[in-house]
């Protein structure tokens, strides 16, 4: 089903067209960014909407898939799972977004780049047999995985650092997994997870 939200088309429309770095709000004292670049949270329709813009890809939180977009000095249209278009501008360290039907949406900016990987993540172990597997990561920074369909599971935590993930599992047979997180593919990527693995991918399973 795709969206219609004005709101996002702007924000793309400035990730395009004024990339450009943090400036100071004369008489604010605080730095302030003006960029789309990162993060960028509000309220639309009394729901929570996570923009994010990784040089020339925007995200909506919860996409599967990244928007094509193009912009102007003052307005954007992105295409995607989430259609939007719509006029932008900066005030007082927010961005502001005006949707087609005249409502302006406030948007912060936030320092947390990337979309949540709370959920389920599914992939191959890397291992001769071809098993799969189900990853879960939880809000807490706890984790849990298992060979599908029926393996017992194995807890563990997982922290984050930008694009790089690394888990740490229970019991001395089990060894960290550090994957790579890929934006535009919505997958991690691991260089192994059991011993003897190989290199894998996990994707984000939204069911």
């Amino acid at each position: 089903m795709t969206r219609s939200w004005p709101l996002l088309l702007l924000l793309l429309a400035a990730a395009a067209a004024t990339r450009q770095p943090h400036s100071f709000e004369r008489g604010q004292g605080t730095q302030c960014e003006t960029s789309l670049a990162g993060r960028w949270v509000g309220l639309h329709k009394s729901q929570t909407l996570h923009l994010e813009f990784y040089g020339d890809t925007m995200l909506v939180v919860n996409d599967q898939y990244p928007l094509t977009y193009r912009a102007t000095s003052d307005s954007l249209i992105a295409t995607g799972d989430t259609t939007v278009a719509g006029r932008y501008w900066f005030s007082l360290c927010r961005l502001l977004l005006e949707t087609a039907e005249g409502s302006v949406i406030t948007m912060s900016s936030q320092r947390v780049l990337a979309r949540p990987l709370t959920g389920r993540w599914v992939g191959e172990l890397g291992t001769p047999d071809g098993a799969e597997a189900e990853l879960r990561l939880a809000p807490t920074g706890t984790a849990r995985w298992h060979v599908l369909p029926d393996g017992p599971w194995t807890e563990g935590e997982w922290e984050r650092q930008t694009r790089i993930i690394t888990f740490t599992w229970a019991g001395s047979d089990t060894i960290p997994w550090v994957g790579h997180y890929d934006v535009e593919g919505n997958v991690i990527l691991f260089e192994r997870t059991v011993p003897n693995s190989r290199a894998t991918i996990f994707h984000r399973v939204f069911r």
